[in-house]
């Protein structure tokens, strides 16, 4: 495997702030042209948070269930 070159980190870095610039203009775009509210874009994204903490917790206690009976086995 490769190790990646200044170049490439500094692409991958670029590409991820246009991403970020461009999704937060279409954030604008939806605050400003369809006049959604700010507070209801709060709260899809505090629920998004939220839904995405919930899914992290499941996976760490399967992964620590997989664990354990691995050593259990042994």
């Amino acid at each position: 495997m490769t190790k990646p070159t200044s170049k490439n980190t500094l692409k991958h870095r670029s590409t991820w702030v246009a991403a970020m610039v461009a999704c937060f203009i279409f954030l604008l775009m939806a605050v400003k042209v369809y006049e959604v509210p700010a507070a209801t874009m709060t709260t899809n994204l505090l629920i998004v948070i939220l839904g995405l903490a919930v899914i992290m917790a499941i996976a760490a206690i399967i992964g620590r269930l997989m664990l354990l009976l691995r050593k259990r086995k042994k």
